[in-house]
């Protein structure tokens, strides 16, 4: 994710986003050096400004630490046994320790990751449970988002979650003891309720209600103690979203799709009235101060961008990217008038540092650098290439060019991300570096149905999975071996997720373009997946995520025709090349068996196939062991098959 150099005059279609600062490698880095997870993660600033919490990362295990800024030590907690995601301060006396675990809990009818939120005391150091107790039967794996704030001038934090009644569920607020983790019920909602807006002090000044069966969607506000409609919609999906409040808290934001394209609008909470809307090209994320006010909006285009309301928080975000020149920079957090940030930066050969940036004394300290192992000479250039699919779509993919190699008949790894509607950033990224460092370049197509370029490239992947969708793989190495950039016959097909049904799809509807495919978490059988969906995921008619996956498959049911004629496992017989299935046991996206569906597949009919199963590794490779283990198997894989040199 980060910028060597931003402004370079590019030949054809290619721009150069950031690239090594060393010569040719005399000796690559070692494959843990890349499948490491982030020795420094998720650092969070205390509201005040005066400490630090963040996630360490060692091969003796992971800790939670929280340091004042003088570096004094606050506490350390040992997190080995959970997968720790992030953290950030409830007061200035608490950090929060978001979680993930792999279970079934009551009320459930399958497995599932779920969010554990351990709050610490760092004066007393003691550990509690958010919602351990609450006065009602609560699914405290099912947060919705934390507000951090009083209660009668005590520090509390605010969290959403459903109360489990006589089989009935209601979505509410309980407000949380920081000490003890216990919660008492704050806000009562309803079945259909969906979202809430909480200010700091408790008051809950708007929700939004939503009817999964026939898509109807309301913003309620409070006035005098009753809820007044202030907006309605219809949508089965893309239903319309409450960020929280604008710039002040009598108005919310409001995000939503219209006939001429994604809107962000301030609406008034007196009326319902449209206060302003902002540019909502890119924009990817909101910064907030303390209070829960909108004080900026970043946008991720080629490259990351902020616009920051404030013209002196503004002057102050400018000086820092002028001063960090040649490197994509990233904010990640404040305290709570944005007098202390956070941020992170990435290029000029560097995989990822983070910084603190203090206002009053205009200085910049280096907190610490998430990849240790590697050297600037370990970060391979990145480039932005512009290509046109078959059909005359304009289009966008990231090359990672090996480092001492000039760009000419290269060996290829086509990494399509997943999602489907998600995209890849430029910048660094750890799987798509390893691979370059062993000499191959690596090409991550933004193909149409991916999000962050627009509406119309998202829309026109609707119907196209298996379809265009695919195509637009094939048409960006086209593209790259006429250009004489990479060799056509030294082409193999990586990835994960949709990536992972994309490169099986590869070997099986793509005829001729790769020798080779390597699966992660892959989907091989559409109709045995969407069934899983349809039977975990709940009556379709309430079931957005089987919405989600019916609306880029373009079908209504999952018995429908077509999806056999997409489905890899079901095309054994068009298989050339060699093929290696990498899943995660616990995996709870994408289940284990649709792997296990291609590898008995491709054996009976004698192809050339591998199935590694990774032991406790769920959907996203969240730990160092098996992250290794299928980079390595990935990496072993195709020097045999598509060798680099």
């Amino acid at each position: 994710m980060s910028v060597r150099n931003l402004c370079i005059a590019v030949a054809a279609a290619s721009a150069v986003l950031f690239g090594a600062a060393g010569a040719a490698l005399a000796q690559s880095a070692p494959i843990e050096a890349y499948a490491a997870l982030p020795a420094i993660d998720g650092v969070s600033v205390s509201p005040d400004g005066s400490a630090l919490a963040y996630i360490r990362r060692s091969p003796d295990g992971d800790t939670v630490v929280a340091q004042a800024r003088t570096g004094e030590a606050l506490v350390t907690i040992d997190v080995s046994d959970r997968a720790a995601r992030f953290v950030f301060w409830a007061s200035p006396d608490h950090v929060v320790i978001s979680s993930t675990i792999n279970d079934k809990l009551p009320y459930t009818t399958s497995p599932g990751l779920y969010e554990q939120l351990d709050i610490v005391n760092v004066r007393t150091r003691r550990v509690a449970r958010a919602l351990g107790s609450a006065d009602k039967a609560i699914l405290t794996a099912s947060f919705g988002p934390a507000t951090v704030g009083t209660y009668r001038g005590r520090p509390v934090m605010y969290l959403r979650t459903y109360t489990v009644e006589n089989n009935a569920y209601t979505y509410d607020v309980y407000r949380v003891d920081l000490d003890d983790g216990r919660g008492r019920l704050h806000q009562t909602g309803a079945e259909d309720t969906s979202s809430y807006v909480i200010r700091p002090d408790g008051e809950v000044l708007a929700r939004t209600t939503y009817d999964g069966e026939t898509g109807a969607w309301r913003l309620l506000a409070r006035r005098g103690g009753n809820w007044n409609e202030l907006l309605s919609r219809r949508s089965l999906l893309d239903r319309p979203a409450i960020l929280g409040f604008g710039r002040s808290d009598e108005t919310v934001l409001l995000s939503e799709d219209r006939e001429d394209g994604p809107v962000l609008v301030e609406i008034s909470l007196a009326d319902g009235s449209e206060v302003a809307q902002h540019d909502n090209a890119g924009a990817d994320n909101i910064v907030r101060d303390g209070a829960g006010h909108m004080v900026g909006i970043s946008r991720q285009g080629l490259t990351q961008s902020y616009s920051l309301f404030d013209p002196a928080h503004q002057a102050n975000w400018d000086r820092l990217v002028q001063g960090l020149a040649g490197r994509q920079l990233f904010l990640t957090d404040t305290d709570d008038d944005l007098s202390v940030m956070v941020f992170r930066a990435e290029g000029a050969g560097e995989p990822g540092s983070t910084y603190l940036f203090d206002a009053e004394r205009q200085s910049v300290n280096l907190i610490g650098r998430e990849y240790p192992g590697l050297t600037a000479a370990d970060v391979a250039e990145v480039s932005a290439v512009r290509y046109k699919a078959a059909d005359g779509m304009d289009l966008i993919g990231y090359l990672t060019k090996p480092t001492g190699r000039e760009a000419r008949n290269l060996p290829l790894i086509v990494l399509p991300h997943g999602g489907p509607a998600a995209r890849d950033k430029a910048g660094f990224d750890w799987w798509s570096q390893a691979l370059a460092s062993r000499g191959y370049a690596v090409f991550q197509p933004q193909f149409r149905g991916s999000e962050g370029f627009g509406q119309t490239l998202l829309e026109a992947g609707y119907g196209e999975w298996g379809r265009k969708m695919q195509s637009d793989l094939a048409d960006g190495v086209k593209y790259l071996a006429d250009a004489g950039m990479v060799d056509a016959s030294r082409v193999c097909i990586v990835g994960a997720s949709y990536g992972g049904y994309a490169a099986l799809a590869g070997m099986t509807l793509d005829d001729g373009v790769y020798r080779c495919a390597v699966s992660v978490a892959g989907i091989s059988d559409l109709p045995e997946f969407l069934a899983v969906e349809r039977r975990e995921g709940g009556r379709s008619r309430f079931n957005e995520g089987l919405r989600y996956w019916q609306r880029f498959m373009g079908v209504t049911s999952d018995v429908d025709p077509s999806l056999a004629e997409r489905s890899p496992a079901r095309l054994i017989s068009r298989i050339e090349g060699p093929v290696l299935l990498i899943h995660g046991r616990d995996d709870t996206v994408v289940p284990f068996e649709q792997s296990r569906i291609m590898d008995r597949a491709m054996r009976a009919a004698g192809k050339d196939v591998e199935l590694v199963s990774l032991a406790g590794e769920d959907h996203y490779m969240s730990f160092p062991a098996t992250r290794r283990q299928m980079l390595t198997e990935t990496i072993k894989f195709l020097e045999e098959h598509n060798p680099p040199r």
